[in-house]
């Protein structure tokens, strides 16, 4: 499998999502600077996570004029897959390929925790190997990370099947009346229109046990996360 990983200045995040999927799941990865105009050779699209460039202005308000935007638009639009990680999913909010926008979070803090999430639209390739109700764990880092957009596009969204995954507790409930972080209707994962782009503001790239880790977790949700979407793009 082949994976291009999109890097910003500034991009945080590169090295992680290189990590993950050279390392722990063995695909051939693949490092595209943003000045370039055009991406082939490759089965997913990674836009990763952590800072880039112009975020002080607004999260990915730089980002979007860079020439690699336009080669980003093309792959989205030829319904190929691309994931948005964290500053990721801004990017994609930003230039208009997914719906919404991040919000500061609601304690107007820099947010550094777990946050649990439930699979809720499991039709497409990045949620169809969950059980339902299936919890994965995974690590939040971020100020602007609380997801909002208007009522009459969240229920298209929603009609839709295009939220891919909810905020929930350890029991995996979905408190709609206290959304995690004030998100509008506990949206942890969105969905593009055809279902081939995601955004999550949630870090699976970095929810992998080390070699030999004997965790009080005992499993890999990172592992969960991103094995399963290999295989279901393999049965495509």
């Amino acid at each position: 499998m082949k994976v291009a990983i999109i890097e910003f200045p500034g991009s945080s995040g590169v090295d992680d999502a290189k990590f993950a999927f050279e390392l722990h799941l063995g695909c051939e990865v693949s490092v595209i600077w943003h000045q370039q105009e055009f991406i082939k050779d490759a089965d997913i699209l990674v836009i990763p996570g952590g800072s880039s460039f112009g975020d002080y202005l607004r999260p990915g308000a730089l980002a979007k004029v860079s020439p690699v935007i336009s080669a980003i638009r093309k792959y989205a639009n030829e319904g190929r897959p691309v994931i948005g990680i964290g500053n990721g999913f801004q990017i994609l909010c930003e230039i208009e390929v997914l719906p919404g926008v991040l919000l500061p979070n609601l304690s107007s803090d820099f947010l550094n925790i777990d946050a649990f999430m439930i699979p809720d639209d499991r039709t497409s390739i990045w949620t169809k190997h969950l059980e339902e109700e299936q919890i994965l764990r995974l690590p939040l880092s971020c100020y602007f990370g609380r997801y909002f957009l208007d009522a009459r596009s969240l229920r298209d969204m929603e009609e839709n099947g295009r939220v891919a995954y909810r905020y929930s507790d350890f029991e995996a409930e979905v408190h709609l009346d206290r959304p995690f972080n004030g998100s509008v209707g506990c949206i942890a994962g969105v969905l593009s229109r055809n279902k081939n782009v995601l955004g999550i503001m949630a870090h699976p790239e970095r929810a992998f046990l080390a070699e030999g880790d004997s965790s009080v977790q005992g499993q890999s949700y990172g592992e969960t996360f991103f094995s399963g979407i290999l295989k279901n793009l393999k049965g495509t």
